[in-house]
């Protein structure tokens, strides 16, 4: 009996712990931001933006309003699966790992009125996966929004000086408040 509780147990654990473990998919990416300014005048905020950032731009269509950046290769090391879960949404079991990643990141103009326009960011990211087996491939991985909300909000601030797109902390990340005693 007491073999047959361990290996439903067992079962159980092996089951339910990747399920529990692994991410939620569900990944907020920003809306295109929406800028009172013409194309041109929009092109070179962006560029601006992109140069701030120390992104490198490799492919600019200013008839389809594409700007590609060229990949950055700075994650790897002994805490490149780390790295990577900051800016991608990671699932790794305990056969797979990653030791490198890289991503660039596209911006896409459009026109909505003479003096209306609004920008849409994507990263492009990539992850070095190495298996239990010794074989590395590179997987393309979904990234969770941090990059592009990132960008858009600098935009946004060197803009309008607003960031539209703040995340709102969590309880036991927010600054602590002045405690008033009444007497």
């Amino acid at each position: 009996m007491s073999i047959r509780r361990c290996t439903c147990l067992i079962l159980v654990i092996l089951v339910c712990v990747p399920v529990l473990g692994a991410p939620a998919d569900k990944v907020e990416m920003p809306e295109p931001l929406e800028l009172d300014l013409d194309l041109p005048m929009t092109l070179e905020q962006v560029l601006l933006v992109t140069e701030k950032f120390g992104y490198e731009v490799v492919e600019q269509d200013r008839a389809a309003g594409l700007i590609r950046t060229r990949d950055d290769e700075s994650i790897g090391g002994a805490y490149a699966d780390s790295e990577l879960k900051k800016i991608a949404v990671v699932i790794t079991d305990y056969q797979t790992t990653f030791h490198k990643g890289k991503y660039h990141m596209e911006f896409q103009l459009s026109f909505l009125a003479p003096q209306r326009t609004t920008v849409a960011a994507s990263a492009v990211i990539r992850g070095l996966k190495r298996s239990a087996d010794g074989t590395e491939e590179w997987v393309p991985l979904k990234s969770n929004g941090v990059l592009e909300m990132r960008f858009l909000n600098e935009l946004s601030y060197l803009v309008t000086g607003k960031r539209p797109y703040e995340k709102k902390l969590q309880y036991w990340k927010k600054s602590s408040q002045e405690i008033i005693l009444r007497k």
